[in-house]
C-alpha cells in the first residue's frame, strides 16, 4: 500500500547548527537552504530531506541514485515532490512532516495514487485547536477521553493533516470538513503495526477528488503519531 521512513535528529549530528553534511544535498537544495535565516526552519528542512531521501533511495531498486542527485522540492502549492538527477521527476508521489526531533515519509507503491502524512507529538494542546478546527463531536471525544485526550487530540489533528495533504490543500479547507471517526472499521490490506481510522470529506474541496477509496492508518511510535492517508 505505502512505504515509510522515520529519522530522528539524533542521527545526524550536524543538525544542531542547521548545517547539511558532505555528500547530503543537491545544488538546488543547497541553494533553498542558503536562503533560510533561522536554525529551528533549517533543522525542520533538514530532517525532512533526510527521510525522504532515505525513502526514495530504498525504493530505488538495486542501484539508488546517490543522496546528491536527489532533490526534495516543493510546488507553488506546497506539495513536495523529487526530482533525481538523469532520471527527472521520480513516478511516485510523496509526502513529507517533521514534528520536533523526528522526521516522515511517506510515498505509496502504486504510483497512481496519492497521499497525505502527518506526524504529531502526544501532549498538551492550546484549547483553541479543538474549538477553532474539531467539529462538535471529535470536540466531545476529546474531551471525555480522561488521560488519554492529548493522545487523542493528537490522532483527530494527525488525521486531518494527512488527509489535507493528499488533497494538496493544506489548511485552505475548513478543517471540520475532514470528519474522523476513532473507531475505523479494519480493512484488508492493513499493514502490519498500522491501525484504521474511518474518515469523511464532508465538503466540496477545490482540487480534484479523491480518486477510489481513501484510507487513513495510523500508528503510536514513542510520544509521536504517525498517519498516513492513501487514495487511488
Amino acid at each position: 500500500m505505502f512505504r515509510h521512513v522515520l529519522v530522528r535528529a539524533s542521527e545526524y549530528p550536524w543538525l544542531d547548527s542547521g548545517q547539511a553534511w558532505p555528500g547530503f544535498l543537491s545544488p538546488r537544495e543547497e541553494a533553498i537552504l542558503a536562503g533560510m535565516e533561522f536554525l529551528p526552519r533549517r533543522r525542520k528542512w533538514l530532517l525532512g530531506r533526510a527521510a525522504a531521501k532515505r525513502l526514495v533511495r530504498a525504493m530505488s531498486g538495486p542501484q539508488p541514485v546517490a543522496e546528491t542527485g536527489i532533490s526534495v522540492l516543493n510546488r507553488s502549492s506546497g506539495e513536495p515532490f523529487v526530482l533525481v538527477e538523469g532520471r527527472g521527476e521520480w513516478e511516485f508521489p510523496i509526502s513529507v512532516s517533521h514534528r520536533s526531533e523526528v522526521g516522515l515519509a511517506a510515498a505509496p507503491e502504486d504510483r497512481g495514487a496519492r497521499i497525505g502524512a502527518d506526524i504529531e507529538t502526544v501532549e498538551p494542546r492550546d484549547p483553541a485547536l479543538v474549538r477553532q478546527f474539531f467539529t462538535s463531536g471529535e470536540a466531545e471525544l476529546a474531551a471525555s477521553s480522561g488521560e488519554a485526550g492529548d493522545e487523542v487530540v493528537a490522532r483527530i489533528w494527525s488525521a486531518k493533516e494527512a488527509v489535507l495533504k493528499l488533497l494538496g490543500l493544506g489548511l485552505r479547507l475548513d478543517t471540520r470538513g475532514i470528519v474522523v471517526d476513532l473507531r475505523g472499521e479494519p480493512f484488508l490490506e492493513c499493514p502490519a503495526g498500522w491501525r484504521p481510522l474511518a474518515v469523511k470529506v464532508c465538503v466540496e474541496a477545490p482540487a480534484p477528488p479523491v480518486p477510489g477509496l481513501l484510507r487513513v492508518l495510523w500508528r503510536r511510535e514513542a510520544n509521536h503519531v504517525l498517519t498516513v492517508a492513501v487514495a487511488g
